[in-house]
């Protein structure tokens, strides 16, 4: 069974209630998974955006999505009140320290705090991998 995750995008600054951390990973992936993203928009327009995978989306508002929707996708546009579900594709390219984002492709959303980070590591790995990264301040 593939893996449900839920993002919820909050005002204009915050993914699932928090807004970007340089030093937190959000989620751990394992390499070649197939995972269902449930997005939804708490309020305004969005587009959601992933680095590192395609996705295909399988339902906007609950129904098989529109021609233009359909095939493999790195956006796409989150309506209020149009929750999206996606069949996530990650690659077998992994990195435990080096982490992808998915974020608020509006510009002025994703400088907010707007996005996340997240992993892709060797399956069965997952438990292993830190959720914290060490930042060097530059003052």
């Amino acid at each position: 069974d593939a893996t449900v995750r839920s993002f919820s995008l909050d005002g204009h600054s915050s993914i699932n209630g928090k807004e970007m951390d340089m030093s937190r990973i959000d989620l751990v992936i394992p390499a070649g998974a197939l995972e269902v993203w449930e997005v939804r928009s708490a309020g305004q327009p969005h587009t959601f955006h992933i680095h590192g995978a395609t996705f295909h989306v399988l339902e906007v508002d609950g129904s098989e999505p529109p021609p233009e929707l359909r095939g493999p996708k790195d956006t796409v546009f989150v309506g209020p009140g149009h929750p999206v579900r996606l069949a996530v594709q990650f690659r077998e390219y992994t990195d435990p320290e080096l982490p992808y984002m998915y974020h608020c492709h509006i510009l002025r959303h994703e400088d907010n705090g707007m996005m996340g980070q997240f992993v892709v590591v060797e399956p069965g790995t997952e438990g292993s991998v830190s959720t914290t990264i060490e930042t060097h301040d530059h003052h």
